[in-house]
């Protein structure tokens, strides 16, 4: 049989990079992909792969995990390159990924990770004429490659091309977006499973021509049905009578125009959020509906939705569906702007939470639309604070993380009758949370952290200036269009304050100390720099009142704030101005702020029924604390470790950065208390927070001392696997 003139092949990740030196064509330069592109292709990964894995699996074990498919990408050869003509958003964030994770590899300082290592550095890079050659041939990226490569801090030259800095915002963005377990427990069998098992088709053209000729089919032409198109199909055909079709017909018509037609992922995004929230029973059906939501539904339909006979597929095609669309749209729309009762969807969207099951688990399609914002918004009021709370507590890692441990709550949800009902719920669970606002206390900015300190300090900003009558500009301060900065109260000047801190370590962290933050205009923030208090303090009388109350004059002729928040709260012990901002100033600020947001996010004010004598409620016991979370979060704790005698209470973890040798010990609960008081349940945030590292394996880099030897927590956990001291964890 002759060979077929345009031929597509099969490519693993490790094939595709071996086989392959591309290049970019001048029209197909740019990339564009912004961190939201970046993160639904990250999750599609982690998650398949999370699926797969268990701790303690051999690196050999990964041939076994299933397989993903990436989809298609078009090439025509040229020369010894390959021009890329579609696919170059995929590939290249593929490519990002494996200088990434090898430098996760390399950061965790383990002799068994150098095959690791050696797999990863031929797929990123080759050389040509002694110089090292990137897998994307591309000048204007080659600089910025280098830095991101050899882990140098980045330095963009002025009138750099938007797509070199875009591609630098999604390098940075991908140490925030992988799981901390890929980071760290997972990240060899990651790794493989990645080059191994995660496939591409190459469509190879013989040209440029027949390459886009080939582009313009695929996205033009002999479109192929899609999930949704599926599904209409399935209950079109369970709900048709004689004369029905064109009704039913229309009426799925009338649902996708209010989802939106020019986003053609709205209605896979509210298929799959309906039907995980109001039907999923356990994460793993989550999961299956995220794969196949029109495959789901047709296993499904009669005994978990209660679709059985042609009249209940009719109701719910034309009535429940059209009507719950809406719903969606509404909180879609609320997702993207601030909406007045509302407010708290908007919130949780900007912290990426994936809010939209919760939200449609309580609604019904006979609530009326005042019934509907209102369990909208206590269901992203409670989520909101949960949020803040994991937050503080150092308990927040990734926002699916606080989806996979509130899971339970979506269920309990959809047995909820009625607003009070929903409230009542709600308040339990807050009621059931061992977190409360004392951790804002010791709580402060690291370098994983910075996009929730700057939510915290937009809404604390928010709430004094609402309380002096002012309008919500929340999403102003967390606007991109017109950026607001973290400010600094004290300089990067350890030698004006050594005298009272001592140390550097104690430097940065009060330096860095929520009470010590604030939240300004991006220009005025960089004309402040290094200049000291009594100098910027005057500067901060002409901002929001927050950062002004550090200046007596605030508190002068000044009526709504000093009845509108002073007064009224009760602040008049932890808000005044301050002559010298020292260290008893930010812990007085510490507390103010800690007060702040237990006013903001009051339960009670959040429309949150907590039950009688909540506040006796018991904490968890730690190894129920580790068990819970070996569950939602899948990998391994030290408080598990505590739990199983591989660890115990009150030892000493020792961290060597830069020859300055950190301590720590493990507190009562399994937790990493630093000297500075913080606490976490994870070492990798431990060590961040400790060193001003962005990114640490902490399980390798903290240490204890057995037999007078250290010993890392990576090896303490897999001497626990191997005694299967872990088995069930």
């Amino acid at each position: 049989m002759p060979e077929a003139p345009i031929r597509g092949d099969g490519f693993t990740v490790k094939t595709l990079f071996s086989a392959f030196q591309f290049r970019l064509d001048p029209y197909q330069r740019e990339y564009s992909w912004g961190r939201k592109d970046v993160k639904a292709l990250l999750d599609d990964l982690t998650n398949h792969f999370r699926s797969e894995w268990k701790p303690g699996h051999e690196r050999k074990e990964a041939r076994n995990y299933r397989p993903y498919f990436l989809g298609p990408f078009v090439y025509y050869q040229d020369d010894d390159l390959a021009a890329l003509v579609d696919g170059q958003q995929r590939i290249t964030t593929l490519h990002l990924l494996l200088i990434h994770l090898r430098r996760l590899a390399l950061e965790a300082d383990r002799p068994e990770y150098r095959n690791d290592i050696a797999a990863l550095e031929p797929l990123i890079a080759g050389t040509s004429y002694g110089e090292r050659a990137y897998a994307i041939r591309s000048p204007e990226r080659a600089a910025l490659l280098e830095m991101i490569y050899d882990d140098k801090p980045v330095m963009l030259p002025e009138g750099c091309p938007p797509s070199v800095v875009n591609l630098y915002e999604r390098s940075e963005e991908i140490v925030d977006l992988l799981p901390e377990e890929i980071r760290d427990e997972a990240l060899p069998l990651f790794v493989h499973w990645l080059l191994n098992r995660v496939c591409l088709v190459g469509i190879n053209a013989n040209d440029r021509r027949q390459g886009w000729e080939i582009f313009e089919t695929m996205n033009d032409r002999g479109v192929q049905l899609g999930p949704a198109d599926l599904l209409k199909s399935f209950l079109l055909r369970r709900a048709k009578n004689h004369d029905n079709l064109p009704r039913l017909g229309e009426a799925w018509s009338r649902m996708l125009t209010v989802l939106g037609t020019s986003d053609s992922q709205a209605a896979t995004r509210f298929f799959q959020a309906l039907l995980v929230g109001r039907y999923a029973d356990d994460l793993d059906e989550a999961s299956d509906i995220a794969v196949s939501f029109h495959g789901w539904v047709q296993d499904n339909a009669t005994l978990r939705m209660g679709l059985r006979y042609a009249p209940d597929f009719a109701r719910f095609t034309e009535h429940d569906l059209v009507l719950l669309a809406e719903r969606f749209n509404t909180l879609n729309a609320a997702a993207q702007v601030l909406e007045t009762g509302l407010e708290p969807v908007f919130y949780n969207a900007r912290n990426e939470l994936d809010q939209m099951p919760f939200l449609l688990a309580p609604l019904h399609p006979a609530d009326t639309v005042a019934q509907f914002r209102d369990k909208a918004r206590l269901v992203a009021n409670f989520l909101d604070l949960v949020f803040v709370r994991m937050v503080v507590n150092n308990k927040f890692r990734k926002p699916d993380n606080l989806y996979r441990d509130l899971f339970p709550v979506m269920a309990a949800l959809r047995q909820a009758r009625d607003i009070d009902d929903v409230s009542k719920l709600l308040g339990r669970r807050v009621a059931e949370l061992d977190i409360e606002f004392s951790a804002v206390r010791l709580f402060g900015l690291r370098p994983d952290n910075l996009s929730q300190v700057r939510y915290l300090l937009a809404r604390l900003t928010a709430f004094v200036e609402i309380e002096c009558g002012k309008p919500n500009e929340t999403d102003r301060y967390l606007s991109k269009a017109e950026p607001f900065e973290v400010e600094h109260i004290w300089a990067n000047k350890f030698e004006r304050y050594q005298a009272e801190v001592r140390t550097e370590a104690n430097f940065r962290s009060h330096r860095n100390r929520l009470g010590a933050l604030l939240l300004l205009r991006k220009s005025h923030n960089a004309s402040y720099q290094d200049a000291p208090f009594e100098q910027k303090v005057e500067w901060y009388r002409g901002q929001n009142h927050l950062a002004a109350s550090l200046h007596p004059v605030t508190y002068q002729r000044n009526k709504p704030f000093t009845d509108g928040v002073i007064k009224k709260h009760r602040l008049e012990k932890l808000l005044h101005g301050v002559t010298r901002f020292d260290q008893a100033a930010i812990e007085l600020r510490q507390r103010l702020y800690e007060r702040l947001c237990e006013l903001i996010w009051e339960p009670g004010r959040l429309g949150l029924t907590l039950p009688p004598n909540a506040e006796v409620v018991a904490s968890p016991t730690p190894s129920s604390v580790a068990r819970r979370t070996r569950a939602h979060f899948g990998g391994i704790t030290v408080a598990r470790l505590v739990d199983v005698g591989a660890l115990a209470s009150g030892e000493q973890l020792l961290l060597t950065y830069k020859r300055v040798e950190y301590t720590a010990v493990i507190n009562s609960v399994g937790q990493i208390e630093l000297d500075s008081g913080e606490t976490f349940e994870s070492p990798s945030p431990a060590g961040s927070a400790m060193t001003g590292k962005p990114t640490i394996n902490g399980w390798s880099a903290w240490k204890v001392r057995r037999q007078g030897k250290p010993m890392s927590l990576f090896d303490i956990r897999a001497d626990a696997l191997a005694k299967g001291l872990l088995e069930g964890a």
